[in-house]
């Protein structure tokens, strides 16, 4: 049974907002090693002529596994697509968002034209937290990573919603332009060390066996489904 509560549902139906830009703009597909189907977890693929792999999860507070809802979001290009990866996470408690991180990871060297809007729409967050990053997400994310530990309901949880949702429409509206299709660009390394950070994140490996979750199957998911390297 559900946990209801007015934020849980507001974050649910920012989920499906979001499910439903994907549906719109990408083709979902059966990803073949997603192999384990685990309590309270759904995970939704889709990819394009443009986006190799885009990943919805979301996981529902339960009483046997943990109390926290989330949300996970990643939107990868084809590797000849000159795109950042989208990430998001939102992590909340039933009445309050313990936190968030948002970011458009470069894939190239050169500032992509994504972030003049991202740092547009962000820079004013007041709940966007300066922290000091691990090095392993120095060395992927973005200087203008939205980072907060707790978003508290009503405006900022608002703000939250609005930022998010509109920085996302803005990717995949517009992610078909054919300047993004670049001759001879090669995207892969970066990827890939995009996916080999997140993957020493000891706090993810933490976090999923403590919902009971075994070794093996964890390590199934994080390397072939989470964040598997091409």
């Amino acid at each position: 049974m559900l946990i209801e509560t007015p934020l849980l549902n507001q974050l649910r139906k920012l989920s499906q907002d979001f499910i439903e830009e994907f549906n719109t703009y990408l083709t979902p597909f059966d990803n073949i090693k997603h192999v384990h189907r685990f309590e309270g977890w759904e995970d939704y693929f889709w990819h394009s002529d443009v986006v190799r792999k885009c990943h919805l999860k979301t996981i529902e507070p339960s009483k046997n596994t943990t109390n926290l809802w989330l949300m996970h979001i990643n939107i990868f290009p084809h590797t000849n697509v000159d795109l950042p990866i989208l990430g998001l996470d939102i992590v909340s408690s039933p009445t309050k968002i313990s936190g968030c991180f948002f970011d458009f990871s470069p894939t190239t060297p050169k500032r992509h034209l994504y972030m003049n809007v991202f740092e547009s729409l962000t820079k004013d967050l007041t709940w966007k937290k300066q922290r000091e990053l691990p090095p392993w997400a120095k060395e992927i994310f973005s200087e203008y990573i939205i980072g907060a530990g707790s978003v508290r309901e009503g405006p900022e949880t608002d703000q939250l919603k609005e930022v998010t949702l509109r920085l996302l429409r803005y990717y995949v509206q517009r992610m078909d332009d054919p300047m993004f299709q670049k001759e001879g660009l090669d995207t892969r390394e970066a990827q890939n060390k995009y996916c080999r950070n997140q993957k020493t994140n000891a706090q993810l490996h933490k976090s999923i066996l403590a919902m009971g979750i075994s070794e093996e199957d964890k390590n199934q998911y994080v390397e072939n489904v989470l964040f598997e390297e091409i």
